[in-house]
């Protein structure tokens, strides 16, 4: 009886033994998923750093390599803005029509001056004459005085009438061309516009370009691209073109080839950037990840740190975008192989901290 009970519990030990190492074996995946998983939750946390509010990720450069991040200088970009909009080829024949007029009324003005002149002159020694003694009549007194009061009134109307003129040319034309009017500014130019050597512009140019319009512009006709003309700035425009946005001008184009009302296409000549217009500087695709509709970028401020900086889309490039030098320096390092991979860590931290509040 005893040895059946050792015989059992030997029995009993073995099989104790068996089930033991059948779970130990069955579940070591198990084991081994929870343990990278701690060392990931502890890894990511020690890669997300903080400094005055900003997050930024500390990569040593051991695991820059094994993630295959790379980085590259940012340059500077010789891109001008393209300013290419539909410009119109105005008519000038109301504001000939409006000069004309102005220099009839001018010569109405001048010789109206010189009759209040004479007739001044004729009431003043009228006066002196009927003051002494009655050597004029008292009749012929008041005639002369309302001869003179009423040559006061026309010339006063007939200033007026160029006052208004002056202020329609001015609200359709603007103070330059207005001054070629009224004070002959620019003889020379207003003369090739008459005789239709040259045309009258007017350009709109996109909202987001420069508050300084180009000195100089390119115009092809919309039939024909390859024919090309200079035009050179006149003057601000102060009237809307209402079918496009944007800022208008007026620019010169000493030819006669292109028809009046017709559109045209207006590009901004190429010339380099000036020193006070900023650098641009090439973001290259590769660089660009997207996050709520905003581009970013990782900038590698030291050997293992690397922070988030967002950019402006508006100029696009052949193999990129072009922005303005601002949050983002020229030379600065800038992540063009695995910043999706920065990204996602980021934002890994930032639920984890969520989930744990």
């Amino acid at each position: 009886m005893k040895n059946k009970l050792n015989a059992f519990l030997v029995i009993q030990a073995i099989l104790i033994l068996i089930l033991v190492w059948l779970l130990t074996y069955f579940g070591r995946d198990e084991f081994n998923n929870i343990k990278p998983n701690s060392d990931i939750s502890k890894n990511t946390q020690s890669l997300i750093k903080s400094a005055n509010g900003v997050n930024y990720i500390t990569l040593s450069p051991e695991i820059q390599s094994n993630s295959g991040i790379k980085t590259q200088p940012v340059q500077t970009s010789d891109y001008i803005k393209n300013l290419t909009n539909y410009a119109t080829v105005l008519s000038i024949d109301l504001l000939i029509e409006q000069k004309n007029k102005f220099n009839e009324i001018k010569n109405q003005i001048s010789l109206l001056s010189n009759e209040l002149e004479r007739d001044k002159k004729n009431y003043e020694r009228f006066k002196a004459l009927n003051d002494d003694n009655k050597n004029v009549s008292d009749k012929a007194f008041q005639e002369m005085k309302v001869n003179f009061e009423n040559t006061k009134i026309k010339l006063q109307t007939t200033q007026e009438l160029i006052t208004g003129i002056k202020q329609n040319i001015r609200a359709q034309w603007g103070e330059i061309i207005l001054s070629m009017i009224d004070a002959g500014a620019r003889k020379e130019l207003f003369e090739f516009l008459v005789q239709g050597k040259a045309r009258i512009i007017k350009v709109t140019l996109p909202e987001n370009a420069d508050n300084q319009p180009p000195k100089n512009i390119s115009l092809a006709l919309i039939d024909n691209l390859n024919e090309k003309f200079l035009a050179s700035y006149l003057a601000e425009s102060p009237t809307l073109d209402k079918s496009i946005k944007g800022k208008t001008y007026f620019y010169i184009v000493y030819s006669n080839q292109l028809r009046i009302d017709s559109k045209v296409i207006a590009n901004q000549v190429q010339d380099k950037l000036s020193s006070e217009s900023g650098k641009y500087l090439a973001i290259p695709k590769e660089a660009v990840i997207w996050n709520s509709g905003q581009a970013w970028v990782y900038v590698q401020s030291s050997e293992n740190k690397f922070f988030r900086k967002s950019i402006e889309t508006i100029t696009e490039s052949s193999n990129g975008w072009i922005v303005k030098e601002n949050q983002i320096k020229e030379n600065d390092l800038i992540v063009i192989n695995g910043a999706q991979l920065l990204l996602s860590e980021e934002f890994k931290y930032q639920i984890k901290n969520e989930n744990d509040d």
